[in-house]
């Protein structure tokens, strides 16, 4: 029970290192949010509808999110294979690349407790 405890404690820190890296990118938190869920998804896409349900968002922040990573060649709206009245969104190599960077930000980030010495 006791490496749980550590692998969250772990956990938590890697997400607060990574969301640093996010703000300094200077998008709202809702984009990094998005795209980080579309590249999450099996083969990086995923339904409008389904986009707006699991992340909780109204309509005005998910288009605005969707704006902003569009406008930055990280994701494409793209014809639903399944539905050709739906849209999905997915993520760009380019958006695959900043994904990495941001991953490497965050691993390579001291605790703040190193950067106080």
């Amino acid at each position: 029970m006791r490496r749980r405890a550590t692998d969250d404690a772990d956990m938590r820190l890697y997400l607060s290192r990574f969301l640093q890296a996010v703000d300094e990118t200077g998008w709202p938190r809702h984009s990094a949010k998005l795209l980080f869920h579309i590249a999450g998804q099996p083969d990086g896409r995923i339904p409008y509808s389904k986009a707006l349900l699991d992340l909780s968002l109204n309509e005005g922040q998910l288009e605005r999110a969707i704006a902003a990573l569009t406008a930055a060649k990280l994701i494409v709206r793209a014809d639903n294979h399944e539905n050709a009245r739906a849209v999905d969104l997915q993520v760009t190599p380019t958006g695959e690349d900043v994904i990495g960077k941001l991953n490497d930000l965050a691993d390579g980030r001291k605790p703040i407790s190193e950067k106080r010495r």
